[in-house]
């Protein structure tokens, strides 16, 4: 008797859909969501929840409370509205697309009722794995205001140096704003296939408080399937 053994390959589940502070290329699968909390500067919590509800389409929410953490008062922001459209899924030579917009800004000022930082806005992202395996770059052009338009760019690179345990990012955003541009760094480790945690530096040309320079920051993000 021949026994015939068949052995399935468990593929990695995450999708890379964010690095720092930029997007990729990448959507949520359908029937995926993705959960984000953000620690920053002053006890401030960012939290977003994205879904994959269509094939080709992510929606998301998220809401800013400056100083929840600590003895300040704390500044409620407005809900931010995220979306997501595959244009192109990539082959081996074309870059992947995809388009979208993020409203999400950062530091919110009650009395001016707007974000110190914008978000993305309306955006347009392209990427791909260059030179070697697991090593990803992803960049693109936005625009987030619509009062003053004005393009601005962004791009990134990630590379996991150890597979689904460990990445390595640095980004390059608001290229276009001259001393506005902002450089960030960090780490993403995978405590679970489904939970990671990221340690970033932010703004890290600069130790100007004012312009919110050299943050350090920690998001932890779970993906799961419905």
């Amino acid at each position: 008797m021949i026994v015939l053994l068949v052995y399935t390959v468990k593929t990695f589940a995450v999708n890379v859909t964010y690095l720092a502070d930029i997007p990729t290329y990448s959507l949520l699968d359908y029937g995926c969501y993705d959960m984000q909390f953000r620690v920053f500067s002053n006890g401030g919590v960012l939290t977003k929840v994205n879904f994959g509800i269509f094939k080709i389409l992510n929606l998301g929410v998220s809401w800013e409370l400056g100083n929840l953490i600590g003895v300040q008062d704390v500044v409620v922001a407005v809900p931010a509205l995220q979306l997501k459209l595959n244009v192109y899924s990539g082959s081996e030579t074309i870059p992947g697309l995809a388009m979208g917009y993020d409203g999400q800004g950062f530091f919110y000022n009650q009395s001016e009722a707007e974000f110190m930082q914008k978000g993305k806005g309306i955006y347009f992202v392209f990427g791909k794995e260059i030179l070697f395996p697991s090593l990803n770059f992803n960049g693109g052009l936005n625009i987030n205001d619509f009062k003053h338009p004005c393009v601005l760019g962004f791009t990134g690179l990630s590379y996991q140096i150890i597979v689904e345990t460990l990445m390595a990012m640095v980004e390059y955003d608001n290229i276009g704003k001259g001393k506005l541009a902002r450089l960030n760094s960090g780490f993403r480790f995978w405590i679970t296939e489904n939970l990671d945690i990221d340690f970033i530096l932010r703004n890290c040309t600069t130790s100007d408080k004012e312009k919110y320079g050299c943050e350090r920051l920690v998001k932890i993000s779970y993906q799961g399937r419905f």
